[in-house]
């Protein structure tokens, strides 16, 4: 009997703690959002902020404030918002009193490519990025005949320069000639250096280094005209 009768008590007690539960989702359902919260990453571009998603949102009818949290459709926020073309990656969080929070990974351009018929960026990624009405970042600019292709030999050429404090800082201008080939316009100095392909990228600036560092600090920045990379173990300065 005694048996029974604690079989019964747990039972009874799992029932009431069901029941619990149960009620308190259905009371979690109908709590109301009464905080809305967007948080950019740090960053130097601006592309995205808190006004242009709550816009976004409305737009779509999905902002959810003021919300029921069983109207609020998670999914749906995050899916256009991760649309927005310079959004690399975002996050909606629900907690139980019903706020909810957005954080958002802007993308990082690298490079600005202008050219008679088209204008984008290149971002971190070797995607191609629209341009913004919203922001303009300040980065590498391309110009000439360009054929871009996604994470192609052009973005492997950014690529490096991005990564490389120095030539960051140095090279403010790359121009695509007509025959495929490179010139860099350095933002020290007046003369062009003539690239060539996109090939050889580490062995090339290496020497351009070395340059600088043994050849134009005797002569300076401004005896010459061309400074040409294309030659394999070789660098042929023109003088002005």
């Amino acid at each position: 009997m005694k048996k029974i009768f604690n079989i019964l008590s747990w039972l009874m007690l799992i029932a009431v703690i069901v029941l619990l539960m149960a009620f308190s989702v259905e009371s979690q359902k109908r709590v109301d959002c009464e905080n809305f919260n967007v948080v950019v990453e740090s960053s130097e571009n601006n592309f995205v902020n808190e006004n242009i998603i709550n816009k976004l949102l409305k737009d779509k009818n999905l902002h959810p404030l003021g919300k029921k949290k069983m109207e609020i459709s998670i999914e749906g926020i995050e899916k256009n918002i991760a649309n927005h073309s310079c959004i690399k990656e975002v996050n909606v969080f629900s907690d139980i009193a019903g706020n909810v929070k957005v954080e958002i990974l802007q993308r990082r351009p690298i490079a600005r490519v202008i050219t008679n018929n088209d204008s984008f960026y290149i971002d971190g990624d070797g995607m191609k990025m629209p341009i913004s009405n919203i922001f303009t970042a300040r980065t590498l600019v391309i110009t000439g005949k360009i054929n871009f292709t996604e994470k192609g030999e052009l973005y492997s050429l950014v690529k490096f320069i991005d990564e490389n404090p120095f030539w960051k800082a140095q090279i403010m201008q790359i121009h695509g000639e007509d025959n495929g080939d490179f010139t860099f316009i350095p933002r020290v100095g007046y003369q062009q250096i003539v690239f060539g392909k996109a090939v050889n990228i580490d062995e090339k600036f290496s020497k351009l280094k070395l340059f600088y560092q043994k050849g134009i600090s005797k002569k300076g920045w401004n005896n010459y005209s061309h400074i040409n990379l294309k030659f394999k173990n070789q660098l042929v300065c023109t003088k002005k």
